[in-house]
């Protein structure tokens, strides 16, 4: 049962999880196999107080006979099971350390407490603990075993809150990783419940294969009723509710097993199913998180069980109490006394120790998983999807991912890396249009200079900055003298490869931080920013005319032109009115002045 156990919470969690849950199985295991044995069996079947609690008292294994120390075993395995129950409820946002304490807790202090009540019987077969005395019966554990768990459980997922982005508006599917594992799990329970039930007589007698026939009944209608369900409110057969409506049938008839006909057990087991997948349903209502649904299969369906016995069971079997309806009140005051006690004693607990240890691990550690966080434990695939949540988070998808060959999670990431290399080149592709959408938007496709839109949205910032910093700035306006006529004696050709070199002579003549522009046909415009003084312009002027001035050697043939600068200059003393199109036209204005007066020189507007 404990292998069935650690198979179907495995596989009811998410991968990153799966390690801790399976690890807290078998811990869960080795303390309580330990504390029932130093303290738990004594507290259980020890001489009884007031029918509530066992003498505490050293099992020494030498000087018992054969048949005790095998009762002894079977019920450490009981011990064991009702300690694992609570791990999958809790699973994927409790500490492991927090797991531990409330094994514990359960080992020492709830469940042998409650199993005193019922279980503790003197030599004779009386009842020595309070509810045996009462006449409760609980023949294989639905209410000692089953509830005080799912009490238990319950208590501990109310104070460790729902798992991140379980529910509320952003809530998302978490299903579990490997859900053939789980039904694996639901199998080797089975098995192992005609232990937990056939064994129950502490004998191999008469009684044991209608035991085992109610046990495999139970079973079967519990899923059959939960698969109903399903369909009826996901229209899907879902996986989860088989394996738990299974689960909740073979708890139910834990209680009365050796008492029912074939019938009380397949009635037994349908209704457990039923009320499993009711109350799954009611705990998502309550944005209650039940990982594995602990609470609905054990706690629901053993207090089920417990009940069907004043129901289903003989009369005459009952002992103290010859009506059903007497035994009912019996059945449920022992139901609610375990609650009581079980919730009550684990939910004060955590909550004391809450406040100095939290049973929560951090944000961090839920996102990453526990199986990381707390174990330093890793697989392949998780290692991936580190991988490529990192990516996702940093937005940096430059580098592969790492591959392990021969897994499947190296199939995994050699296609997720074939997907980037493709999104790479696209890209590249996108960002090579964007580019040269860029440059045709913005600069000049002759000289490669910036073209008029974005000379004008250049100055205008720099005039806005020089009015801030209160600098001087200075624009010429350039328009070449006698480039018509080269044009129309040599032809376009030519005009365009003369265009060129004379964006190589304006840049050869300014600063690198100067920006020079082809405003349109043969006019240039050049910005000029932290100027001391007026000369700083008009010696760029100057050079700019002598260097047009020179020949210009052209494929058809030689060719000489002038150009005519207009420059106008921003004060910030005086000109903080004034926009770049003010400027720009001063500037125009200077250079048509110069152009009406014989060309080839240079002109400061003025008003």
């Amino acid at each position: 049962m404990q292998a069935g156990f650690t198979c179907l919470e495995s596989g009811f969690v998410r991968s990153k999880n799966s390690i801790n849950v399976a690890v807290k199985n078998l811990i869960d295991f080795c303390i309580s196999s330990a504390l029932f044995t130093l303290v738990g069996f004594s507290l259980m079947f020890g001489e009884s107080y007031f029918g509530i609690i066992g003498k505490i008292q050293f099992y020494d294994m030498n000087s018992k006979p054969m048949q005790e120390i095998a009762f002894f075993i079977f019920q450490l395995m009981f011990a064991g099971t009702a300690a694992t129950i609570i791990s999958g409820a809790v699973a994927e946002r409790m500490k492991f350390s927090g797991y531990i304490i409330i094994t514990t807790a359960m080992s020492v202090i709830i469940y042998p407490i409650c199993g005193h009540w019922i279980w503790n019987n003197n030599p004779e077969g009386f009842g020595q603990g309070w509810l045996a005395h009462m006449g409760f019966i609980d023949f294989a554990g639905s209410t000692v075993v089953h509830s005080v768990a799912g009490w238990c459980a319950l208590a501990a997922i109310i104070i460790t809150g729902p798992r991140m982005g379980r529910f509320g508006s952003e809530a998302r599917p978490l299903s579990g990783h490997n859900l053939p594992m789980a039904v694996l799990g639901v199998f080797l329970l089975w098995f192992g419940w005609f232990g937990f039930n056939g064994g129950s007589t502490l004998a191999m007698n008469a009684k044991v294969p209608m035991i085992i026939v109610n046990t495999t009944l139970a079973g079967a209608t519990g899923g059959i009723a939960a698969i109903i369900l399903s369909w009826y409110f996901f229209r899907i057969p879902r996986v989860e509710h088989l394996v738990n409506g299974v689960v909740a049938g073979l708890v139910a008839i834990c209680a009365g097993c050796n008492l029912f006909g074939e019938f009380a057990g397949l009635i037994v087991g349908f209704v457990a199913g039923m009320l499993c997948i009711l109350s799954m349903r009611l705990l998502e209502k309550l944005r209650i998180d039940d990982v594995i649904g602990a609470v609905p299969a054990h706690l629901v369906a053993g207090a089920w069980g417990t009940v069907a016995v004043a129901l289903f069971a003989p009369i005459e079997s009952f002992g103290v109490t010859t009506s059903r309806v007497d035994q009912l009140i019996i059945q449920a005051t022992g139901i609610a006394a375990v609650g009581a006690y079980s919730f009550t004693i684990l939910f004060v607990l955590i909550i004391a120790i809450n406040k100095y240890f939290p049973f929560r691990v951090s944000k961090d550690s839920e996102r990453i998983g526990l199986n990381i966080s707390e174990h330093g434990a890793s697989t392949s695939l998780l290692d991936l999807i580190g991988q490529m949540d990192l990516q996702a988070r940093t937005g940096d998808f430059s580098q592969p991912v790492t591959i392990e060959p021969e897994t499947e999670s190296g199939h995994i990431a050699t296609f997720y890396n074939t997907v980037l290399e493709k999104v790479h080149l696209e890209s590249a592709k996108r960002q090579k249009a964007m580019d040269e959408l860029y440059l045709l938007a913005n600069y000049d496709a002759l000289t490669n200079l910036v073209n008029r839109r974005y000379f004008y949205d250049i100055a205008d910032k720099a005039l806005v900055r020089a009015k801030r910093l209160r600098d001087p700035l200075a624009i010429l306006f350039l328009d070449l003298d006698g480039f018509k006529q080269v044009n129309d004696f040599y032809g376009h050709e030519a005009g365009d490869e003369l265009l060129v070199q004379v964006a190589q002579r304006c840049l050869t003549n300014v600063r690198q931080s100067d920006l020079v522009g082809r405003i349109g046909g043969d006019e240039f415009c050049i910005l000029l920013e932290n100027i001391s003084q007026k000369n700083d312009c008009v010696g760029v002027a100057k050079k700019i005319i002598e260097a047009i001035a020179q020949k210009f050697e052209l494929s058809p043939g030689n060719a000489n032109i002038g150009v005519s600068v207009g420059i106008a200059i921003f004060d910030p003393k005086k000109d903080q009115d004034i926009t770049c199109d003010n400027l720009i036209t001063m500037a125009d204005k200077a250079m048509y002045k110069i152009k009406s007066k014989g060309k080839g020189n240079y002109a400061i507007y003025s008003k």
